[in-house]
């Protein structure tokens, strides 16, 4: 495979796991320069280090926490000093968090999702646009949710911050565009990866059934998402 990214240089903002972590795993293999973000630095260096002694690509860790003004201005700033450039950024940090309705969320709820999926996304695009636009234009990925497209009630916070990502991504496009920036939104469903072992294991035990018949009845359930 040649997905045309050899000497290129990529942040992964949530890179040290799930989606990620795949992610820098495969840009590694094809011969770009990866930086992890995230908030363990002990996880983060590990997995760098793997992955850079199975690829033989410079892999790094750089600890920041998106909810934080400031560390992803650092940690993007630190990338570029590293490597000299930066051609693209991919934001798939966020977790689903807590599952309620409209009437079930308080204010510091929606202010957690706010600043989890939003801002810390907000920050990482902002911190990263200058550079990719130094280095003459090149990729943004951010991360939404196929919950946007296909309202379930117990995901209200996470799909409705999850659309403002979309939202900021769909204008980062069109402002960016004509400069050679290429800005994505995926939206994905339930993705097998490290990180949702735990929650495969949780349905298989109580269901006693196949792994994917297992999170399937779960889903419906468990979490009202049928």
């Amino acid at each position: 495979m040649d997905l045309g990214v050899k000497g290129k240089v990529f942040a992964l903002v949530g890179g040290t796991g799930g989606m990620g972590l795949d992610t820098a795993r495969l840009l590694a293999a094809e011969g770009a320069g990866v930086a992890l973000i995230g908030r363990n630095a002990e996880t983060g260096e590990a997995r760098a280090r793997a992955i850079a002694e199975k690829s033989g690509a410079d892999v790094r860790m750089m600890v920041a926490d998106g909810t934080i003004k400031g560390e992803l201005d650092d940690a993007i700033a630190e990338v570029v000093r590293h490597f000299g450039r930066l051609d693209g950024l991919a934001v798939t940090a966020g977790t689903m968090q807590t599952r309620k309705t409209l009437l079930e969320l308080e204010d510091d709820v929606w202010e957690e999702y706010f600043q989890v999926h939003v801002m810390a996304t907000v920050r990482a695009c902002r911190a990263a646009l200058p550079h990719i636009l130094a280095a003459g234009g090149g990729t943004i990925v951010n991360t939404a949710a196929y919950s946007i497209r296909a309202q379930k009630p117990p995901l209200l916070g996470y799909a409705t911050m999850k659309s403002a990502v979309a939202s900021l991504t769909k204008n980062i496009a069109l402002t960016y565009g004509a400069q050679g920036v290429r800005a994505n939104t995926v939206c994905p469903g339930f993705i097998v990866s490290e990180t949702s072992h735990a929650v495969i294991k949780m349905a298989t035990d109580k269901y006693d059934l196949p792994p994917l018949e297992a999170v399937n009845k779960a889903m419906a359930e468990d979490w009202k998402m049928d």
